[in-house]
């Protein structure tokens, strides 16, 4: 009975250290969240209170953190070197928050992002007060650059893609949630 006890205790004791050494190495080799969260902030050039972070995972097999957040009701993500901080990717664009973008979208025949929302709710007909904006972004399908648009209305998802240069609307979902 004794020997029994003092093989758990040992294992035990062995877990621990494991354990310890494990959170020991993770602190002096990888940033913490909050370091995170201000490579964020510099990119973005926001203000914190600006945005909402959603999640902030360390993937350990890939050294790497990936973040969600959210600014203006837009869902972004980030996935940054956990070691040095190093931006791997993220799909928040600058430029697609101010005018310039606008005026350079309306010279290439493009819609704006404020363009394509307009258009997924119209055809939702729900007023732009009571959506809830999960993605609003630019990606291509089929060589052909389109807004995918995702949104939440009381208890409905809806996915669009739309056609950046037309308006068109190439794609519709709604999901119940539950």
């Amino acid at each position: 009975m004794k020997k029994t006890l003092v093989i758990i205790l040992s294992i035990i004791g062995i877990l621990l250290i494991i354990t310890i050494g494990f959170f020991i190495y993770i602190k002096i080799n990888f940033l913490n969240k909050n370091e995170i969260k201000d490579i964020i902030i510099k990119d973005t050039k926001l203000n914190v209170e600006e945005i909402f972070f959603d999640s902030i995972d360390l993937e350990l097999e890939n050294n790497k953190y990936e973040v969600e957040f959210y600014y203006n009701n837009i869902k972004y993500e980030y996935q940054i070197d956990a070691k040095n901080g190093r931006i791997i990717f993220n799909d928040f664009k600058i430029n697609e928050h101010n005018n310039d973008q606008q005026i350079q979208n309306q010279n290439n025949n493009e819609l704006t992002q404020e363009d394509a929302k307009n258009i997924a709710l119209k055809d939702a007909n729900i007023n732009k007060d009571n959506a809830v904006f999960t993605e609003v972004k630019k990606d291509y399908d089929n060589n052909r650059l389109v807004y995918d648009i995702e949104f939440i209305y009381e208890n409905f998802e809806y996915n669009y893609e739309i056609d950046a240069k037309t308006g068109e609307i190439t794609s519709y979902d709604k999901d119940y949630l539950r």
